[in-house]
């Protein structure tokens, strides 16, 4: 299975939970420039552990799941 990338994860979450992208970043402790970067021009480093923490709470997801996609997408682990 293909890992998600942290986008697809955010979105999902948007769609299930009718939260707004300012609201969202607001959550997760990022500005809503960072997610619209993330989305336009993918992660060019990995997030900081905080960041990654209050993006799994805020996601519901477990923080492994997160990290993973997050790696994916900063290059550094190759999508399984």
């Amino acid at each position: 299975m293909e890992t998600p990338r942290l986008v697809e994860l955010i979105d999902a979450h948007k769609r299930a939970y009718g939260v707004s992208e300012s609201e969202l970043a607001r959550r997760i402790g990022v500005t809503r420039q960072n997610l619209h970067l993330w989305r336009t021009h993918g992660l060019r480093g990995l997030p900081a552990r905080t960041t990654l923490d209050g993006m799994a709470a805020e996601l519901r997801l477990p923080y492994a799941q997160v990290l993973e996609a997050a790696l994916c997408d900063s290059g550094y682990l190759d999508a399984t």
